[in-house]
Parts: structure tokens; sequence; C-alpha cells
């Protein structure tokens, strides 16, 4: 149904006697242009207007009604759908403007008046027919505000009334039913209703939302039961509510945010009226988003997004390392709270690593071979992240293990890795590169560990292997010093080897001081290479 609306100043036809001919100001001035005006009803919300006329030229009774636009009221509108070539005449509208009763005259010589009943469904009139109740002479139909009591005149043909109009009164007890119709003396007292109202504006700048409506829901099982629509101008509306019912009320607008109140009417002995203030509606969401690594948990950004409310939102969210994940917001929903917060997970970016690990010498794989990265065991297929430090520790019954740093590149195409292990023989010897020690001290750093876990491997696989562990230093103290300090250091790696069960029996320690250098004692980066742990192979 088209609505448009208006400041009024009228009565409202509901208050008006029962079959009196109400022609309200808005229609009167159609008469001036030719039109016959019959009667005329406004709406409860006092929004529009229904009323029977003639056009000039025309012989029969139609149903019309005007919609407000602005300040002003529009055009008339023939309800099309419910013209017949007899005259319809005498509307009223329900509240909730679902339902609209009127008088049929002149369909034939056998029925001379009858009350009429079309349903708005679909955004049309439709389903135009008699009441059940309705005989061939009922006149000027009245829906009570309570939305049930039917008021109308009856022709009784008795000798007793010998053809006099009299009123009569009927009460809807769900779409089809009726009570009997029952004789009264006058309009009877409606049902109790709650006239529930308030205003509807914009949260920025609390102004009126002029396209704001109240959606009206039977709270029971959500049946959506009128849809009411506030004046532009002030942003007002006004619903009536039926006593011992739960309603839920959803206050929008398009493109702006919902707010419901529940209403019970439970215990309403008499017509109340209840004012539910101003209500503010917002037209943005605003969406504080954390993303987190899926993985690690890890929080990697927060960030704001502002979104406009009636639409559907694409957000991509990128962060170097990890895929990017797409977030859809739809705010074409009903959105009732316009700031929240979202934890989304990122997943992290890998590459396919293969391990190919042979025998250096027969070129044949390696039996028994235990493979670690960052001391994990990992099998010899690995996804792994991108751009991150990984330390490959390899080692096998009868091999000399292997470490080695790699990263894994920013590339996402699969990637092997061969490495070919040396066989233990006797006398071979090995530089523990990552064995090192606190300055001027035998403490062991922690940055060894991975080496003495992997050397202490190296022992437990190879039962049989005994092994000689020498110190070296650089050339800088005396020779004392520097016998002294390897000796302590070469010490301090057999002790911890014998914490982890290695027995004594197969190290055999000794601190060379700086009397065996690699390369000459000619600068800081070729002492940093005689600082050094080996093992040599005594007996395997």
């Amino acid at each position: 149904m088209r609505r448009s609306f208006i400041l009024l100043l009228v009565i409202v036809a509901a208050l008006s006697p029962c079959f009196a001919q109400q022609k309200l100001p808005q229609v009167r001035t159609l008469e001036t242009k030719g039109w016959k005006v019959q009667h005329s009803v406004m709406s409860w919300d006092s929004l529009s207007i229904y009323f029977a006329a003639k056009e000039p030229g025309k012989s029969d009774y139609d149903l019309y009604v005007l919609y407000a636009e602005g300040w002003r009221w529009g055009e008339p509108q023939r309800i099309d759908a419910l013209s017949t070539p007899a005259d319809e005449m005498y509307p009223s509208v329900s509240g909730d403007e679902q339902m609209l009763f009127y008088e049929v005259r002149n369909q034939t010589p056998d029925i001379q008046s009858q009350i009429w009943r079309a349903w708005y469904r679909n955004n049309r009139w439709q389903e135009a027919a008699p009441l059940i109740i309705s005989s061939v002479e009922d006149a000027q139909p009245k829906l009570l505000e309570d939305n049930m009591t039917l008021v109308f005149k009856r022709r009784e043909q008795t000798k007793k009334h010998d053809g006099a109009w009299l009123r009569f009164t009927a009460k809807m007890m769900d779409d089809h039913n009726w009570t009997l119709p029952m004789q009264v003396a006058s309009n009877p007292a409606p049902q109790p209703i709650l006239a529930a109202s308030g205003t509807i504006v914009r949260q920025k700048g609390n102004r009126p939302l002029a396209d704001g409506k109240v959606l009206v829901y039977d709270a029971t099982n959500e049946q959506l039961l009128q849809t009411a629509y506030v004046h532009p101008m002030t942003g007002r509306w006004r619903i009536a509510l039926q006593q011992n019912k739960h309603y839920r009320l959803a206050l929008t607008a398009p493109g702006y945010s919902y707010h419901y109140i529940d209403i019970q009417t439970d215990g309403l002995t008499k017509r109340e009226t209840r004012d539910y203030g101003s209500i503010a509606l917002d037209d943005q969401l605003v969406l504080n988003l954390t993303t987190y690594d899926a993985e690690t948990q890890v929080v990697l950004t927060k960030r704001q997004e502002v979104l406009n409310l009636g639409q559907i939102h694409t957000l991509n969210l990128s962060q170097e390392g990890y895929k990017t994940a797409s977030l859809t917001v739809n705010t074409e929903r009903p959105t009732v709270f316009t700031q929240t917060e979202l934890d989304i997970p990122l997943q992290p970016l890998k590459r396919l690593h293969r391990f190919v690990i042979t025998d250096a010498r027969t070129n044949e794989a390696v039996e028994g071979l235990n493979l670690r990265l960052n001391g994990q065991p990992t099998a010899p297929q690995a996804a792994l992240r991108i751009n991150q430090e990984q330390t490959l520790q390899l080692s096998a019954p009868g091999y000399i293990f292997f470490d080695t740093l790699f990263n894994t590149g920013a590339d996402t195409t699969d990637r092997t890795i061969a490495v070919r292990l040396l066989p233990i023989e006797k006398n071979m010897v090995l530089q523990l590169r990552n064995i090192q020690f606190e300055y001027d001290s035998y403490e062991l750093t922690e940055s060894s560990n991975d080496e003495l876990e992997a050397l202490a491997q190296l022992l437990f696989m190879n039962p049989t292997l005994r092994i000689e562990l020498s110190s070296h230093t650089d050339d800088q103290g005396t020779d004392r010093y520097n016998d002294r300090l390897s000796t302590l250091r070469g010490k301090a790696v057999e002790q911890w080897l014998k914490e982890r069960g290695i027995e004594a029996g197969r190290i055999e320690t000794v601190g060379y001081g700086k009397r065996k250098p690699l390369v000459a004692n000619d600068s800081e980066e070729h002492r940093a290479l005689n600082r050094r742990v080996e093992i040599k192979v005594i007996d395997f």
C-alpha cells in the first residue's frame, strides 16, 4: 500500500456516531469539482482517508482513498479491485488497514444492500466477498477500534418493525467466523485496547525519520500482523493493540537499525494509552575487527570499519604471510546492535617441503631416520609457514647427525631439500659450532641445547660409539689460562651428557686451549672459527 503523510487537525472517524454520513473537509473540496461524495472515514492512524463517491459523469458509487503527500493530500485513487456495477458505499477500515468493510447496494433486485469485506494482501486489496453474517438488507458497516466489533444497520420486515432499520452488532472470532448478530439499542462499547505511540528519530541530529515504520508481530509465533508508518514531519507513530495479546514491535526505516519493544496487553479493562517516547535509530554499523593467527591465537591486527546499513558489504582482511580472509556483512537483515566486535582467524600461508635423506656414499635412502624441525619430530613431508627460519636436525643409527638453519622463503610452490648423511667412521672429526659458552666462562648458553640434544641422540642411537670431546680457544690470553678454560668447557659438555644418561666411559674430554687453531688468529672472524667444540670418533 503506497504511503505518504500529512499532519492532521481533524476528529478521527472512529469517534463519530454510528450511521451518520460523514464528509471530512479533505474530501468536501471534491464536490466543488463535480464529485458526489457519500461518506468518508479517516484511518486509525490519521494518515489516509477512505470514501465513497461518484466521479463526474459516472452513474455508480465507488470506493476511493486519499494519501497525504507532505503537507497536502494527494489525488483520489479509486480502489479498482473493489469496483463493481453496483454501488460501493460506507467504507470502514480496520486499525491496521488490513480489512475494509463496506456496503454494496443495488446488486440485484433480490439483494438491496449487503455488507462486504476485502483484505489487503500482497500490496493490494483482494478477496472481496459478502460477510457470512450479512443478510440481503444490511447497510452502513462500522468496525470499532478494537478491530473485532462490527456495528451495522439491518432492515427488519416484521409486523413489529415493518421494514424499520435497526442497529445490530456482531464480533469477529477469527478471519472467517463471527458471533450471531444481535440487536442493540446503541453502539456497544468496544473491547479495551492499548493505544501505543512514540517517535522515531535519527541517531545523528535527533531529527524525525520521514520513512520510519513500525512492524507489529504476534510475539508468540512471529507472525507479522501490521505495518504502521510514521508522520514524515514529526516521526510520530500510533497503533491500536488488542487486549490479552503479546506483541513485538519492530521500529525501523530503510537503511536504519531496528529497535524492538515487547508489549503485553493482559489485564486491560479500559482503553489505555502508552507513549514509548523518542527512539533513535542509526544508519551505520561500527565493526571492531581483530585478526589473529588461526594456529597460535596471537593477535595480528585491530581495525575499525564503519558500514552503512541496508547493504551487503564484503571486507578483505589481509596480512603479510597469511591467506586473505573475505568477510561478508549483510546489513540488509535487521540490525539491532550498531556496534559490535568480531574476531577473525587468519590462516598462515604455507609451503610444502619434502626432505630427501640419503647415504653420502651409496645414495641409498637412510633407514631409521629421526627428522626434527625446531626440535619437534617431523615427517619427511611437511607444510611450513613461509618466511620462517627453521632448524633441520637429522640423525640415524650409523650416521653422523646433521643440523642446519634454512628459511622457508616467500614462495608457496613445493620445495625439495636433499641431504646426504655421512656414515660414522673411525677418526672422523665433527665440529659442533652451535655449542657455545658465556663470555670468559664455561657456562653453556641456552642456545646450545639443540646441538647438545643432537649429540646425545647420536650417542644413544649408536651405543658402541666412543668419542673424544675436545674444546678449543683463540689466542687471546695465556696458554695456561686457555688450557684451563678449554678443559672446563669440555667437562661442562661431558657433564651435560652424563646427566642425560650417557656413560662416562664413552667420552674422553680434552682441552687443547689455543694449540690447534683451524686458521690463523689474525682477525676476529678467524678467532671465532677457532673457538669451537669438536668430537672425534675413537671407536665404532
